[in-house]
C-alpha cells in the first residue's frame, strides 16, 4: 500500500534560483539520455574578516526513482532529522543511482584552486582514506588548464563508472564529459565533501532534504 501511495504521489521538482543563477528542474545526464531532477540548490560560502563571501552556487541533482527508494528508511522523519543526523545525505551518497552536481562560480577562481580544495575537503572528512594517488593525481590534471570567471560551470557526475566531469559553454549540460575518473570510491569521496557531514554548503543540503522529504 505504501509503495502504491508513493507512485500515485505526484512528485514535481521545480527549477530554483540561487544568486541570480537559475538551476533548471531537470537536466540529462552527461554521456547518456537518462533525466535528473533538481534535488536541491543553494550557495557556497567562507566567512572571511566578519564578512560571509559567497563563491560558488551548487545544484544536486538526482534520479527521480531515488524517492521511492528511500522513502521506506526515511519516511516520517523531519527535515531537521534528516540534516542534524546526516540520514538522508547517508542514504543519497550510497544510493544505487546517478547523481549530478552543477558548480557555477560566482567568483573568479582557477582550476587548480579548485581541484586542490576539493582533495583538501577529502583530507578533512577522513571518511574515503584508501583513495589511489593516481586518481588524485588525475583529478588535478584535468582542472590543471582551466579557469572559471563568474558565472563559468562545471558539472559533475557520479555513477557506478566513477567521475565524470564536464565544463559547459552555457547553460547546457554537455552530451559527453572531458574526463573521467574511472574509479566509483574517488566519486563517492567528492560527493561527500558536496552533501555528506561537514558538506561545502549547508544551504544545498538542507534545500536537498526539504525538497525530497516532501515525497517519502
Amino acid at each position: 500500500m505504501a509503495l502504491a501511495a508513493q507512485q500515485e504521489k505526484h512528485m514535481e521538482f521545480h527549477s530554483l534560483e540561487i544568486e541570480g543563477m537559475t538551476f533548471e528542474s531537470s537536466v540529462v545526464a552527461l554521456g547518456s539520455s537518462k533525466v535528473l531532477v533538481l534535488g536541491g540548490a543553494g550557495d557556497r560560502g567562507l566567512e572571511i574578516n566578519s564578512r560571509f563571501i559567497k563563491f560558488t552556487a551548487i545544484g544536486i541533482y538526482v534520479e527521480d526513482g531515488i524517492v521511492p527508494y528511500l522513502s521506506p528508511k526515511l519516511g516520517g522523519k523531519s527535515v531537521e532529522e534528516l540534516c542534524d543526523k546526516e540520514l538522508l545525505f547517508e542514504e543519497v551518497l550510497s544510493a544505487p543511482f546517478e547523481k549530478l552536481v552543477r558548480v557555477v562560480f560566482l567568483l573568479p577562481l582557477t582550476g587548480p584552486q579548485y581541484s586542490e580544495k576539493v582533495l583538501e575537503r577529502i583530507g578533512v572528512q577522513g571518511i574515503y582514506k584508501e583513495l589511489k594517488d593516481e586518481h588524485k593525481q588525475q583529478f588535478l590534471e584535468i582542472f590543471k588548464a582551466e579557469n572559471f570567471p563568474p558565472r563559468s560551470s562545471l558539472v559533475f557526475s557520479f555513477t557506478e563508472e566513477g567521475l565524470k566531469i564536464a565544463f559547459p559553454k552555457g547553460n547546457e549540460i554537455p552530451e559527453k564529459p572531458v574526463a573521467v575518473v574511472a574509479d566509483k570510491a574517488f566519486a563517492d569521496a567528492v560527493l561527500a565533501t558536496i552533501i555528506w557531514k561537514d558538506g561545502v554548503s549547508p544551504a544545498a543540503k538542507v534545500s536537498l532534504a526539504e525538497r525530497l522529504s516532501k515525497y517519502f
